[in-house]
This record gives structure tokens, C-alpha cells and sequence, in this order.
């Protein structure tokens, strides 16, 4: 796992690794939290229409401009 060492030619953890497999689980854990939140309907079904009616509700015309 040395994928920032190959793209960006730096070694932030020394080469053992540490910082890409750090990266990875952050990474995967947020994937698997937003698939379940999802799954389990916190966010409303049309979610685009409860953004609309959040910004409709203090400032009109905040996304207007």
C-alpha cells in the first residue's frame, strides 16, 4: 500500500504504509455509514425537494443569487 508514494512522491509516514491504510478505513467506514443511513431511510425520499423547502424556509432568494 504505497499509492501516495507512487502518485504524489512523497512518504508522509515513512514508507510503512500507516497513512494509505488510515485513508482506506476512513475511507471504507464512511462508504458503509452512508450506504446504511440510506438503507434505513434517514434521509428523506426526495431529497431534493427537502433541500428546496430548507433554503425556502429563511432567506427566500439565498440561492437565487
Amino acid at each position: 500500500m504505497d499509492f501516495i508514494e507512487h502518485w504524489l512522491h512523497i512518504s508522509p509516514d515513512g514508507g510503512n504504509g500507516a497513512t494509505e491504510l488510515l485513508i482506506v478505513t476512513i475511507l471504507a467506514l464512511t462508504t458503509m455509514g452512508a450506504i446504511v443511513a440510506v438503507r434505513r431511510g434517514y434521509f428523506p425520499k426526495n431529497f431534493i425537494k427537502f433541500l428546496e423547502r430548507l433554503g425556502k424556509r429563511e432567506n427566500r432568494d439565498r440561492f437565487d443569487k
